[in-house]
């Protein structure tokens, strides 16, 4: 029986010195915890209050950036279509061949305001003399047409101002517009316009 008793105290202190060991351990997990909390957690919520800042300036950045970039992309649609708008208003310059249909448009031009065309005549003027260099000052020649009309102002101004939108490059250098003495609501005009050709 005594040893029955002494394998029970052996049992026993192996038992008690295993709970020494468990609350050893759970101090030391639990002095573990608290430095966790007290130290290290400290640190990382003022890491974390330290970030909230940056995280909020980096999504205002980001809408600023996503803010211009949509206005970079309006204003280069806006310039691709302003573009468009140019060349679609560009003026052309014809060949000499086309001086005779140029003629034709400005008849047709005339009969559709309702412009009497008495007389068309081109003149080529002489083309840009040679500099030093022996390169040409102009590419293109000036070509004059000198029109007498018959027509009121209000018709009058319709024509030019359709000849100044029309594709073909034309302008007007002089205008004289005299009384009709037998009709005073129509006017004798003589015009002079000016394009060039290649």
């Amino acid at each position: 029986m005594m040893k029955r008793l002494s394998i029970l105290l052996n049992k026993f202190e192996k038992v008690e010195l295993d709970n020494k060991k468990i609350a050893a351990i759970v101090i030391v997990c639990l002095a573990l915890i608290y430095v966790d909390f007290a130290f290290l957690m400290k640190m990382q919520l003022a890491a974390l209050k330290n970030i909230g800042p940056k995280i909020t300036k980096l999504k205002t950045d980001l809408t600023a950036l996503n803010k211009d970039l949509n206005s970079m992309e309006y204003s280069e649609s806006q310039q691709v279509e302003n573009r468009q708008k140019l060349l679609a208003h560009t003026k052309k310059i014809i060949p000499q061949e086309q001086i005779t249909s140029l003629m034709q448009e400005i008849s047709e031009i005339a009969n559709k305001d309702r412009v009497d065309i008495i007389q068309m005549k081109p003149s080529m003027e002489l083309p840009g003399k040679e500099d030093k260099s022996g390169a040409q000052k102009q590419k293109f020649t000036p070509l004059l047409l000198m029109l007498d009309l018959t027509c009121d102002y209000h018709h009058l101004g319709s024509f030019i101002n359709d000849l100044e939108n029309a594709q073909v490059f034309i302008s007007v250098t002089d205008l004289k517009i005299t009384s009709e003495e037998t009709n005073y609501l129509k006017q004798n005009v003589n015009l002079v316009l000016k394009t060039y050709v290649r």
